[in-house]
């Protein structure tokens, strides 16, 4: 087997960079979108079991992958390192030319910590358990908590190890990756405590009794302004104290629980995250169980804790060295989600998501996302709706990228019998969601045209007086303000690495469906005023 090469000196390192209205990662010194897929979580601990995973992503245009460095395989023994699922991700996607983002399964994964290797978890001494509220009845999943292991993230011991394991998986990677194929990483996964809003361990219950740090409190001061709601009333209905203990500031119900416990959670991962990026400085993110978007309606029915949005502003207080908080969105309100999460600090990056292509033209198109990556990849099907969107907007990543820092680009999704009207350019587009094309001119394919529920697609105000939109399932419609607005020429075509190449001149009856319920197409319509 070829060895991995060895570590490259002087190549800029993956970013993130302001670039006008958006901020986006940059990989090779040019704006890079994530449309990609996080594999299941298991799959990247087995070479043997991706091998013909890795071809079937590659052929259906999955040029980024979220796989996976689980603690428990990277340290199987205090001290002792083996790599070798890491190296064979790494070797796999570069040898196909595709990306990775890895995520490390540290002292947490969905709240537990599974992930830990077994002499941590055989350890109980060194490294105590979350104790709960016996009385505590938690709903949802966290109602069948019991039989997993959650170590206390006020636990010293389990930080120190593994912040010293995640810094040697971080100099591995600087050591091997020389053409940079891990491009970002995520820090543990979807953190928090299930089961109760607070831990009540000894060491918990000493930490809460001790003064609000000075630095979440001059945070607080600074931003007031722009605060978090929920925030902002849990520390002012005390009066906005700038001194005292946690229940003192914050109150002591779950409210005051969570903001205690996000602290924690967040101090946690910053001192992972520093210690890895001392050796291989990739941007790095924290991801999100949700919660209050998800119906769970108190902190430990959902992780308490975790990087949920109104939380968000803790987080940043203490965990500033992470670039941004992810949401792992399985909620009917995709929209509403990416807007609790967008802030000018905080750009969209959503690494966990159903497989729904129109959520990934939201992302992308309405709300600057860097990155859609539906969970479980590799059981999409082979040439499906999905992956034939991530053909056409793999190709269009600069003129995708120089509209969103422009601010000339909408996205949307809309289901069957909808409309959507959104400004751009000094016009209204009106978009309809499908209508059936079964013997309309011969359009469509028949039942598949029929079945459609969902349109999708994103516009951009490529110049004056015309606009891209590319699209499936819908139609589109212009206007403008005191005066009439006619389609001069629409015309099909297609980017190649970016660049624009003309197909069909499109007129006569082809012009009442320019999006068909089965295809995704690109137009470019060129309008006139009169």
């Amino acid at each position: 087997m070829a060895s991995l090469p060895a570590e490259a000196e002087g190549k800029p390192l993956p970013r993130l960079e302001r670039n006008g209205e958006a901020t986006q990662l940059i990989v090779d010194g040019q704006p890079y979108l994530v449309i990609g897929g996080e594999l299941h979580n298991s799959s990247p601990s087995s070479p043997e079991y991706m091998a013909p995973i890795w071809d079937k992503l590659a052929r259906n245009n999955v040029r980024t992958v979220i796989g996976a460095a689980s603690w428990e395989l990277v340290e199987p023994e205090e001290g002792r390192f083996d790599f070798t699922a890491v190296d064979d991700q790494i070797r796999q996607a570069r040898k196909r030319g595709i990306r990775l983002v890895l995520i490390w399964f540290g002292g947490y994964k969905n709240a537990e910590s599974t992930y830990t290797p077994s002499w941590v978890r055989r350890d109980a001494t060194r490294f105590p358990r979350v104790e709960r509220d016996p009385n505590a009845k938690p709903k949802g999943i966290a109602a069948y908590l019991g039989y997993n292991p959650t170590i206390s993230v006020f636990s010293e011991n389990l930080v120190e190890a593994d912040a010293r394991a995640f810094s040697a998986l971080m100099q591995h990677i600087r050591q091997v990756d020389r053409d940079q194929t891990v491009i970002m990483v995520q820090v543990e996964n979807e953190v928090g405590l299930l089961g109760d809003s607070r831990d009540r361990s000894p060491p918990a219950v000493a930490a809460w009794q001790q003064q609000v740090p000075p630095s979440l409190i001059a945070y607080l001061r600074d931003n007031r302004t722009r605060l978090r709601p929920g925030l902002l009333q849990a520390w002012e209905r005390n009066g906005a104290r700038e001194t005292g203990t946690w229940g003192e500031v914050f109150g002591s119900d779950k409210v005051g629980d969570e903001i205690f416990m996000a602290w924690a959670f967040a101090r946690y991962i910053e001192r992972v995250a520093v210690a890895g990026a001392a050796q291989h400085a990739l941007p790095m993110y924290a991801n999100a169980w949700l919660g209050p978007q998800a119906k769970s309606p108190e902190p430990g029915d959902y992780p308490s804790g975790g990087p949920v949005a109104r939380m968000m502003d803790v987080w940043k207080a203490a965990a500033p060295s992470l670039d941004l908080l992810a949401p792992d969105i399985y909620v009917d309100d995709f929209a509403g989600t990416l807007s609790d999460f967008k802030r000018d600090d905080n750009p969209i990056f959503v690494p966990e998501a159903k497989n729904d292509p129109g959520n990934l033209f939201v992302s992308i198109g309405e709300y600057g996302g860097i990155a859609f990556s539906p969970f479980g990849i590799e059981d999409a099907a082979d040439g499906g709706e999905l992956f034939q969107a991530y053909e056409v907007l793999n190709e269009m990543t600069a003129p995708i990228a120089r509209a969103q820092a422009q601010g000339t680009m909408r996205g949307f999704r809309i289901v069957k019998g909808g409309q959507h009207q959104t400004q751009l350019g000094g016009y209204t587009i009106s978009i309809s969601g499908p209508v059936s094309t079964v013997g309309a001119f011969g359009a469509g394919t028949g039942a598949e045209a029929e079945a459609v529920d969902t349109g999708y697609g994103l516009a951009i105000n490529s110049g004056e007086d015309e606009f891209l939109v590319v699209g499936r399932g819908i139609s589109a419609r212009f206007s403008a303000p005191g005066t009439k607005v006619e389609i001069d020429s629409t015309q099909e075509g297609e980017f190649v690495a970016g660049r624009w190449h003309p197909l069909r001149t499109m007129n006569g009856d082809e012009r009442y469906f320019l999006f068909p319920n089965d295809k995704l197409r690109i137009i470019r319509f060129k309008l006139a005023r009169r």
